[in-house]
């Protein structure tokens, strides 16, 4: 059931807690703090769903243009303190007061670095009774930032710091450090910097390898890191001719932005003159992953730092690593000789390189030692249940940190307008025509008035798909398919189906019933309908499920993407893109759940197609649906009271609709009359859109399955509207039935895909 026309999109359930993150810089001059925050952000909602996170920027200026910034799906909210330069004396100020307006939001505040040398916001969070968290990650731990002030003042910031309730370190050093200098060293913990390695996508290694010319026997030396004097990259580029010397292939990969302008002038000349080509410059990568899979070692001389996040994450992509001896921070984990080799001058630089650079032998064993000991040491899951028990957030009944990792990216929602930018349909059709696609939720029948239940598998319905196909072939629909797991999982619904598909009449995608869908972890229920409310992890494991099923049944790997009762929620776009998915249709404007109910947006129809990723790789194709009427441009403040719960008992909307003021209508035959369609799609039109989406359920075409149609007369009825919407469509509106593929792909691509040759 895509939804019945009482529901919409996935309510969150349960209370929520909050925690603040502080850091003084992010996007889009990004830090490794950030970077870190981003990766472990997204885990902790892996395993404490209800936990929100925020983050407050204090001294990175707002961006001019939101998506500068890059946005993390799993960060609720990026907040800038400041949209530009101001004097110390205000800035503080201002961080005083934004604390003093929103703290009561947040259980606990994490100061990732010492943002308020004044402390005042510390004090304010311990006199609010919110968990207050201080973490070095740098040179900051405790006696290294009192040093910072006058000898005088050292001994009341000392009692000043004792504000806090944790300290984390997140190397060794950094660690005995704080606990040297804490007035409870039992507050002190050591978490390091927790590393997460996606998937790789196949092919990726050499994909990378070619674009840098480079042979299968040529070994690639990777820098991954910003450009600046502290990380060292010039001591790097000043070995490789004696690198190339024996090794004339060999590449220098620098990953990184480039953060002062005069030392990477300093890097370019260097690279001019003793290197050639060999040194390339690739810049800043969101996605630094694919350049891990080419390299076949780490190179990393960095003369300070925290941790150094990049040199496990290279180990755990089973990459050798030879880095720059830093005590107390990389010599836990960089063993000599086991999982990479420590040097302090560029003989032993040189010595290690060599070495790892003419032994494959010696690279896979070395890396394979250093991905083990990363899934001991560094593991996400494990770090990040730890942050919340700091925090003093984590849930009864949080999944086991020893569990396998999601691989889940945090780059991509549905719902969350940071990440969105409308799509242009100029390919499709570019003239403008108006476009209109047929989208079938093909599931199992079962009573809408009654609990679910994993029982209710009945898919005979699809055996009457033919009906509607009578009326398809006449107007040259070819409607897709959103299948679930019954249907795929039954001869009664994937043998009509597949005979249909091998007659090119229409095409396939996946829709997720999660009651009806394994794995069955979690209780039956209200909530547990919307996919988008189950925890990630369960979320993740149905849709590749159902995706396993639908290719197993069909031998089509199924790109669009339906959540059932339209319940997307905050990490269904990243589910998506992982398992290969590049459009979805889960969302139908103008039905909030109750919590989105009283906000305008909630009530907008999107201008039609719009990706929901910077990358854009993953297009939201909505499902139609508008306020109609005379007070529709008032819509967001009218109508979360003329169609709220019990609101029916007064026949408001009833009304409303029949004085021309205000009516939702949903571009289906279930529940909508024909005329209602067609003020729908004038409306609609008046408003720019250019693509349409007609819906509906496949057990709809027998009767007694669906509210809508119950007996024979009312499905004749029902294709009868079919028919006339159609016929309205191309003669009054002037436009033509398309399909999905041509939207997300354009006409020509669609064409000529596989399914389209099949045909």
């Amino acid at each position: 059931m895509a939804a019945p026309h009482n529901v919409g999109a996935a309510p969150m359930t349960g209370s929520s807690r909050r925690v603040l993150h502080v850091l003084k810089y992010y996007r889009p001059a990004f830090t490794g703090e950030g970077v870190f925050l981003e990766r472990c952000s997204a885990v902790m909602q892996e395993l404490a769903g209800t936990v929100e996170h925020d983050l407050l920027v204090t001294h990175t200026p707002r961006p001019s243009r939101p998506e500068a910034a890059g946005f993390c799906s799993t960060l609720r909210r990026v907040l800038y303190l400041n949209a530009g330069p101001v004097p110390t004396v205000l800035h503080h100020a201002r961080l005083a007061w934004w604390f003093l307006r929103n703290l009561w939001r947040y259980d606990a505040v994490h100061f990732r670095t010492h943002a308020d040398w004044y402390f005042v916001t510390y004090l304010l969070t311990r006199l609010a009774g919110r968990r207050l968290v201080l973490s070095a990650t740098l040179d900051d731990s405790l006696p290294v930032l009192i040093n910072h002030y006058r000898p005088g003042l050292r001994r009341l910031v000392a009692v000043g710091f004792r504000l806090f309730h944790a300290y984390v370190g997140i190397s060794p050093r950094l660690h005995e450090q704080n606990r040297a200098a804490a007035a409870v060293p039992e507050r002190c913990h050591l978490i390091p910097c927790g590393v997460t390695v996606p998937l790789a996508t196949p092919g990726t290694r050499e994909r990378v390898r070619r674009s840098l010319g480079v042979r299968p026997a040529d070994p690639v030396l990777l820098f991954v890191g910003g450009l600046c004097a502290r990380k060292d990259p010039l001591f790097l580029i000043e070995a490789m001719p004696a690198v190339l010397a024996r090794h004339p292939g060999a590449r220098l990969v620098l990953v990184g932005p480039p953060l002062e302008p005069d030392y990477v002038q300093k890097l370019e000349a260097a690279a001019a003159a003793g290197t050639g080509a060999s040194v390339v410059f690739a810049g800043e990568q969101l996605d630094p992953h694919p350049w891990f899979e080419a390299a076949d070692l780490l190179v990393f001389a960095s003369r300070l730092e925290g941790f150094g996040t990049v040199v496990p994450e290279a180990m755990a992509h089973g990459l050798p690593v030879v880095a720059r001896r830093l005590p107390g921070v990389n010599d836990s984990f960089v063993l000599e000789g086991e999982t990479g080799f420590l040097m302090e001058d560029q003989a032993a630089y040189l010595e290690a390189v060599l070495r790892l650079a003419g032994d494959a032998a010696l690279r896979r064993r070395l890396g394979s030692a250093g991905k083990a000991l990363c899934a001991r040491k560094f593991g996400m899951r494990q770090v990040a249940a730890r942050y919340l028990g700091v925090y003093g957030v984590a849930e009864a009944g949080v999944p086991s940190p020893e569990g396998p990792e999601s691989g889940l990216g945090c780059t991509a929602s549905i719902t969350d307008s940071r990440f969105h930018a409308q799509a242009s349909t100029a390919a499709a059709d570019p003239q403008g025509v108006p476009l209109l696609l047929t989208m079938v939720d093909a599931e199992e029948a079962f009573d809408w008035t009654h609990p679910f239940s994993r029982d209710a598998r009945d898919v005979t319905s699809m055996r009457s798909q033919h009906l509607a196909h009578r009326v398809f072939s006449r107007h040259g629909v070819v409607p897709v398919y959103l299948a679930d797991h019954p249907v795929a999982s039954q001869d009664a619904g994937r043998a009509p189906l597949r005979e249909l598909l091998q007659g090119g009449l229409c095409d396939l995608g996946a829709q997720l019933h999660p009651w009806v869908t394994p794995p069955f972890t979690e209780a039956i229920g209200e909530a547990n309908s919307y996919a988008g409310n189950l925890p990630v992890a369960v979320e993740l494991e149905k849709a590749r499920c159902l995706t396993g099923a639908l290719e197993d049944a069909f031998a089509i790997t199924p790109q669009i993407y339906r959540t059932g009762r339209f319940g997307v929620g905050p990490r269904t776009a990243d589910v998506l893109k992982q398992l290969g998915y590049v459009a979805d249709s889960s969302v139908s404007p103008c039905w909030p759940a109750a919590a989105q109910r009283h906000d305008p947006g909630a009530w907008a129809s999107p201008p039609g197609p719009y990706w929901v990723d910077g990358e854009r790789t993953l297009m939201e194709i909505p499902v139609s649906a508008a306020l109609v009427g005379r007070l529709a441009r008032h819509g967001g403040r009218v109508a979360p009271f003329l169609f709220r719960p019990g609101a029916d008992r007064l026949r408001l909307a009833g009304a409303a609709a029949r004085l021309g003021l205000l009516e939702r209508i949903r571009l289906s035959p279930e529940g909508m009359t024909v005329e209602e369609a067609k003020r729908l799609t004038r409306a609609m039109l008046a408003q720019g859109h250019r693509v349409f989406v007609l819906t509906y359920h496949s057990p709809s075409l027998e009767p007694g399955n669906t509210p809508y149609v119950r007996t024979v007369a009312q499905r004749d009825r029902f294709l009868a509207w079919l028919d006339a919407y159609y016929t309205f469509f191309r003669e009054e509106v002037g436009g033509r039935n398309a399909t999905w593929r041509e939207v997300r792909f354009g006409t020509a691509a669609a064409a000529a895909s596989p399914l389209a040759l099949a045909s």
